[in-house]
């Protein structure tokens, strides 16, 4: 340990003694990683990692396809959600509707943006609350009127409750009908694009609605298009002004429409950013060349003196070590910032799915991003 520190401080003094040479390198290093991890946790974000939910690899969007290429979500009335639920292939279903309310009782009104789901939507989903309990069956039982219980967003909570941990139980007016709050939910929940609040909903009632399946164990996406293709044509003759002339199922992947929007974009400006960080490597290895022909001398009165060829190599290893650390120090920072430019780039319609990423970036860096 006393040979490691003596190796530390003697570097440090090098590189102190040599500041053109220190500073390049580690700015090489800096940018490179800053600019590969910053990209990367776009990706993993969007692309990779793209849901907090659970077994998110069995939920799908029920979409159908037009003869031009031209993919749509369908729209499910009540009656026609109960047919759904039905179906061997679906586990289970996760409605939405959305609708703006007002927060009243209080001396300024406050617009809010409501997300109504049939008790089966939570617990598809499969992520726990922060505080509290989720919106479950019970809420919105079969042919009754939902219960008068509300869920906070997290950001919603921060802001309107100032993060009151005891905010469970209270009482939120909308639109002059008082709701109990029974949950909140994690920062990087994100059901639906900007909601605040969320509401149950009973099936009957749901008008207008999007719908996300959850397969079944073993079953796949042509499975589940084959049973629900004629169901979807009944539908589509009852209701031909809610669907394409010529249509057919086409079940997508919960991640298909950012994958296909921005994944080529994205793994371009990877392998962009993954070049430039190879570019820093090599020219702070040539950097360390160069300073090692022109150390020759030092090396040659080190030797001289009793030093072995081991020691000046721990010597060389320490200070190239010293280098890297406080380039991936700085890196990580340089990511830090870089990210938030980038979320802020990211397009706030186009591609639905990216912008709630941004909105999960604010709230929390090191949270599990999402982009629904």
């Amino acid at each position: 340990m006393p040979t490691f520190l003596q190796d530390f401080l003697y570097s440090l003094r090098q590189l102190i003694k040599h500041p053109r040479f220190a500073v390049t390198a580690i700015l090489s290093l800096a940018l490179g990683i800053g600019a590969t991890v910053s990209v990367f946790s776009v990706i993993y974000g969007v692309l990779m990692h793209p849901f907090p939910y659970a077994n998110v690899g069995r939920l799908a969007n029920l979409s159908v396809s037009e003869p031009r290429g031209d993919i749509s979500d369908v729209w499910f009335s009540g009656s026609q959600l109960r047919e759904l639920r039905n179906l061997n292939t679906f586990a289970s279903i996760a409605t939405w509707s959305a609708r703006d309310l007002i927060v009243t009782g209080r001396d300024i009104p406050e617009g809010v943006i409501a997300f109504f789901g049939i008790g089966e939507t939570f617990p598809t989903l499969g992520v726990p609350p922060l505080l509290g309990r989720n919106l479950g069956p019970s809420d919105s039982p079969d042919g009754r009127e939902p219960q008068p219980v509300v869920m906070l967003h997290y950001r919603f909570w921060q802001r309107h409750f100032n993060g009151d941990p005891t905010v469970v139980g209270k009482i939120l007016e909308l639109d002059h009908k008082q709701y109990t709050i029974i949950g909140v939910t994690r920062p990087n929940f994100t059901w639906g694009w900007g909601a605040d609040v969320y509401l149950p909903q009973e099936i009957g009632n749901a008008q207008g609605g999007g719908v996300v399946v959850k397969l079944r164990p073993g079953i796949s996406l042509a499975a589940a298009d084959a049973e629900m293709e004629p169901l979807l044509d009944q539908f589509a003759k009852e209701q031909p002004h809610d669907y394409p002339p010529k249509f057919k199922v086409d079940i997508r992947p919960l991640p298909y429409e950012t994958t296909r929007n921005m994944g080529s974009t994205l793994y371009l400006l990877f392998a962009a950013v993954g070049m430039l960080l190879a570019i820093g490597c090599s020219n702070v290895s040539i950097l360390l060349l160069a300073r090692g022909a022109a150390r020759q001398h030092e090396f040659a009165v080190r030797s001289a003196v009793g030093a072995s060829s081991l020691r000046i190599v721990r010597q060389l290893l320490t200070e190239s070590l010293l280098l890297t650390l406080t380039g991936t120090v700085l890196g990580i920072v340089l990511a830090h910032q870089l990210l938030a430019l980038i979320v802020a780039w990211l397009p706030s319609h186009g591609c639905g799915r990216m912008r709630p990423f941004a909105l999960m970036h604010r709230c929390s860096f090191s949270a599990q991003l999402s982009p629904w």
